[in-house]
């Protein structure tokens, strides 16, 4: 079983002309999210035409559950209308393999 147990993958479109303020925003969602210590990782991708996705992953539920609850969750919540067209489609996942936690 990996480390990382939970992983959301999230995809957003921004509103045209806010492309660079959307990554100036999820650079400094990253930034931020140091201070989480359950969220093991973040990486913010560039899909082209406006759209972006984020990538996290969480030691356990708990981890996620605070994450969800926490100061960067109410931070990027409160500025998503500003920055993106609709809300985010995001996917809450399981994972069971990575690398570096298999034989």
């Amino acid at each position: 079983m990996p480390t990382d147990a939970l992983a959301v993958w999230a995809t957003m479109e921004a509103h045209p002309g806010r492309e660079d303020a959307a990554r100036v925003f999820l650079t400094e969602a990253a930034r931020r999210l140091q201070a989480e210590p359950g969220t093991t990782s973040f990486r913010a991708m560039d899909l082209g035409g406006g759209r972006f996705a984020i990538f996290n992953t969480f030691t356990d539920e708990d981890a996620f559950k605070a994450h969800v609850g926490g100061e960067v969750a109410r931070w990027v919540q409160e500025s998503r209308e500003d920055l993106f067209i609709e809300p985010y489609a995001i996917t809450l996942c399981r994972t069971f393999a990575a690398k570096g936690d298999v034989p």
